[in-house]
């Protein structure tokens, strides 16, 4: 017994008849990029930079008899970290009508 086929294959030099025939390609056309700015970038920007200033003042700020730093902080954090997040959207649609 052996390992070799009987007949050799036989290798086709034509393309078979089931692929169709590539489209020609379209002719190039003239395109206007908008680049638009990522909101999400500006958002989270302004968050981290109003909670980076809240633990900032929070910190060097004086202290208060009623409240302690951590719960100054906390309170901080939410409203300027807000507001951060508010002047980040703001320089994003600045930025959008600026690239128009």
């Amino acid at each position: 017994m052996t390992d070799q086929p009987d007949q050799p294959d036989q290798v086709s030099d034509s393309a078979p008849d089931s692929a169709p025939a590539p489209e020609p390609a379209p002719p190039p056309r003239q395109v206007r990029l908008r680049r638009a700015p990522r909101y999400r970038a500006f958002l989270l920007t302004g968050v981290l930079v109003g909670v980076v200033v809240a633990l900032v003042i929070a910190r060097l700020g004086p202290s208060s008899a009623t409240y302690s730093t951590g719960t100054t902080a906390g309170y901080l954090v939410v409203v300027l970290g807000l507001i951060g997040a508010v002047l980040g959207g703001a320089v994003a649609v600045l930025a959008e009508r600026r690239s128009r």
